[in-house]
Formats: structure tokens, C-alpha cells, sequence
């Protein structure tokens, strides 16, 4: 199994305008970019200088349906 890492760049306690940022690392080797913000979430993997967008809801739908607990 993987080794991960995760570091957090944290602006503020409450996300405001600026999103918070989670870079994931899996045995050394960046995956991408985790932002959060009030509207959206985001992932940007580490070979893209663009991300992949979803609503709150949108991810509370995908988790919901393809997520496992």
C-alpha cells in the first residue's frame, strides 16, 4: 500500500475568498491539489495547470453514490 502524505495551506480559520489548498503525495510522488472554497471544490492533478470542478451538492452526490464507508 502507498505512503500519503497530505500538507494544508490554511488561510484563515473560516474560507472566505481564498481557498484552502491540500497537496496529496503518494510515496513521494505529488498526485495533485485538493482546493477548497465556499462554492466549489476542486482537484488539480499534478500534470494539469487547470482543475476539475464540482459544487458542494454535486460532491455530496458523487460521494453518496460511489463513495464506501
Amino acid at each position: 500500500m502507498p505512503t500519503h502524505e497530505i500538507y494544508m495551506t490554511m488561510p484563515t480559520k473560516i474560507v472566505l475568498n481564498k481557498d484552502t489548498d491540500f497537496e496529496v503525495y503518494s510515496d513521494d510522488e505529488k498526485l495533485g491539489t485538493l482546493r477548497i472554497s465556499k462554492g466549489t471544490i476542486e482537484w488539480v492533478p499534478s500534470t494539469y495547470s487547470y482543475g476539475y470542478h464540482l459544487s458542494w451538492e454535486e460532491f455530496n452526490e458523487i460521494m453518496q453514490n460511489h463513495g464506501y464507508r
